[in-house]
């Protein structure tokens, strides 16, 4: 078919392209010399749809979906969205399976053939991964004159079109990068420091912050960096890790934006967007009638009533089917909301199986005032340059542990420590005893006296923990506590002190891991140091104190064996 024909079928067909809304215009191309047979009322239709950049990024690439099957892309509900937010600069917490990378991708590619001298930067959770949109990049490229079997003459004058923008704008391919002949370029690696980048694509900022805490921060001073004022970054992530790391920092802040008046709003401000699962049009099943328990019900009701969303039989029925596979991450994967997205437990983590059990049983965030008459004991473990950790918790009197509170903070001697034990006396009264670890007989940084004379001259009693011989002896003590535990709210929040922000204590049992595996995958079975260690380590003093018989479930010395039993007390308030 003649390049005149295939633009008279472009030219009738173009009239589908329209609706698009206003695009920035942009330079586009000349028409060939070979193409002149084409009239001046067809090179408009040309010029006219290639200065659209919403019509080009609906007609003019092609991808393969998630089943592995070639098709034209077309932005769906989630990427119009994105695409169509007037910020530059946006953080999408998502659940999995919106194709965010993809239209990125093809936005990569739209931006570097119509524009010269373009940069972008693709930054993944690993190289490969990285390396893996790049090579979506060069796909839609090599694709851009494919015509598919049968073809439509719409599909032959798109093929026509991209057959003349490969023939000006030609490509080199390297593992890491794309050149194009005007000047652009597409780079992914583990910095892209010291590049200028007018796009910048972070994906899964979220795995990164939890795996390599260090090269999660490299993103933020340095890839981010590499920005101007007025450019484009899309970090876009599901996430893991809780209310700790990097990408919490990020995602938090977005949402913090989300309060400024219009007025207040810059360049460098980033949008928040969250995509939950119930707004997926493909999330549902058709057919089957839903049959959920109770817990369910009062789920998908808390869901209703917080989002202000009804909920179908298809939805709920594919969201119950869903967590019978997904089970302890569904609420990672699947998010409903920002809080449920950013309060996930983490598979993989040391009491990831206790703690999806106290998840389930609403055990994780209780509100409730401390039992009258029973003592309640601080578990303290102080850091020598890392931070310090405090717990306080109390028996109920027939098998529950209730966790009152947490707090952490670094850089604090025990005498400033002790300042935050007699704020919450105030409220609660006199701490029955502080128990301390082994070491605690170590002279403080900043007093120069030993902690735990420090702690009984300031009249407290001290319980201290003799060292374990079993680290993984002293988890299990833990896990068999936290079966028989309720935290309070407070628990999950994070401690702010001195214009600083820590993270929570449950975040930090959610996070406590073991260490990754070796260079050579070779698994090593000790607990991971970072800032998760702290409260962990404090729990398990107090979960070894319990064990060896010093704690007591009396005010005064009475030691009494606690039956693990459910409470009246607590029955009342889980009800």
């Amino acid at each position: 078919m003649s390049m005149a024909r295939a633009a008279r079928n472009f030219n009738g067909r173009f009239r589908l392209l329209k609706g698009y809304g206003a695009a920035g215009r942009v330079t586009v191309m000349p028409v060939p010399s070979e193409d002149t047979r084409l009239s001046a009322e067809q090179a408009a239709a040309v010029k006219a749809f290639l200065d659209n950049e919403e019509a080009r990024l609906d007609s003019l690439y092609w991808i393969k979906d998630k089943n592995a099957k070639l098709r034209r892309f077309k932005r769906n509900w989630a990427q119009l969205i994105v695409d169509r937010c007037p910020h530059k600069r946006k953080n999408v917490l998502k659940v999995r399976q919106l194709g965010i990378s993809t239209y990125v991708a093809v936005k990569i590619l739209d931006k570097c053939l119509f524009n010269d001298n373009f940069q972008a930067g693709v930054k993944d959770k690993t190289v490969p991964d990285a390396e893996a949109k790049l090579r979506k990049i060069r796909f839609a490229y090599e694709h851009l004159d494919y015509l598919p079997p049968n073809p439509t003459p719409r599909d032959i004058a798109l093929a026509e079109v991209g057959r003349m923008m490969k023939k000006r704008v030609s490509a080199q391919f390297a593992e890491r990068s794309i050149k194009f002949s005007n000047g652009s370029r597409v780079d992914c690696g583990a910095s892209l420091r010291g590049d200028t980048l007018q796009l910048l694509h972070v994906s899964e900022l979220a795995r990164i912050s939890v795996q390599a805490p260090k090269e999660a921060d490299e993103v933020i001073t340095g890839t981010l960096n590499t920005v101007s004022v007025d450019c484009e970054v899309i970090f876009e992530s599901t996430h893991e890790g809780g209310k700790y790391g990097v990408n919490y920092e990020q995602v938090e802040t977005a949402m913090a934006n989300e309060s400024l008046a219009p007025e207040e709003w810059t360049p460098l401000h980033f949008k928040f967007l969250f995509f939950p699962w119930y707004l997926h049009p493909e999330y549902r099943i058709e057919g089957v009638k839903y049959s959920g328990d109770a817990a369910q019900d009062k789920y998908f009701a808390e869901i209703e009533r917080e989002r202000g969303v009804k909920l179908d039989e298809a939805q709920k029925v594919w969201y119950v089917s869903m967590a019978r596979t997904q089970r302890g991450k569904m609420r990672q994967e699947y998010p409903s909301s920002p809080e449920e997205a950013l309060n996930p437990v983490m598979d993989g983590t040391i009491y990831v199986h206790e703690l999806s059990i106290l998840n389930e049983r609403g055990d994780l965030g209780r509100n409730f005032e401390p039992v009258d008459k029973r003592p309640i004991y601080i578990s303290m473990d102080i850091g020598y340059g890392d931070p310090s950790s405090m717990w306080w918790v109390q028996p109920d009197g027939a098998g529950r542990w209730l966790w009152l509170d947490h707090f952490i903070v670094k850089g604090w001697g025990v005498q400033r420590m002790l300042d935050e034990v007699r704020k919450r006396e105030a409220a609660w009264g006199r701490a029955a005893a502080i128990i301390m670890p082994h070491d605690g007989a170590q002279h403080d940084k900043l007093s120069g006296i030993r902690i735990t004379d420090g702690v009984r001259a300031a009249g407290y009693s001290v319980i201290q923990v003799p060292r374990t011989t079993d680290v993984w002896a002293s988890i299990d003590n833990v896990k068999e506590v936290l079966l028989h535990s309720v935290f309070h709210r407070r628990c999950k929040e994070p401690t702010k002190v001195e214009g600083l922000t820590f993270l929570a204590g449950l975040d930090a049992i959610g996070n406590y891991r073991v260490l990754p595996a070796g260079a050579n995958g070779a698994l090593r079975n000790m607990p991971l140091h970072d800032i998760n260690s702290h409260p962990a380590d404090a729990m398990r003093q107090f979960a070894d104190a319990l064990k060896l018989g010093l704690l007591s479930v009396y005010m005064g010395n009475n030691k009494v064996n606690m039956a693990p039993r459910r409470s009246q007390f607590v029955s009342d308030f889980l009800s």
